[in-house]
C-alpha cells in the first residue's frame, strides 16, 4: 500500500466505473440469418432457396461443388 493513501484519504483503485462498451446484441441487422433468404454459388452465380437450420456456408452448389454464401 502506498504510504500517501494510508488514514483513509485516498482516492481508491478506480474500479466499477461505468457499465461497459454498449455493445448493440448479437446477431441482428439486415445480414442476420432467419428464415427465408437464398443460398448463392460465388463461383458460378446458381441460387436456391436457404433451407432452415442449415447455413448457406455448409452447403455445396450443386452444379461446382463451391460452398454457397447467404444472399
Amino acid at each position: 500500500m502506498n504510504s500517501a493513501n494510508r488514514g483513509g484519504r485516498g482516492q481508491g483503485q478506480g474500479m466499477g466505473q461505468g457499465r461497459g462498451g454498449g455493445g448493440r446484441g448479437r446477431g441482428g441487422g439486415p445480414t442476420a440469418g432467419g428464415a427465408g433468404g437464398t443460398c448463392r454459388c460465388p463461383n458460378c452465380g446458381h441460387s436456391q432457396p436457404h433451407e432452415r437450420g442449415v447455413p448457406c456456408t455448409q452447403v455445396q452448389c450443386p452444379k461446382c461443388k463451391t460452398a454457397m454464401v447467404r444472399e
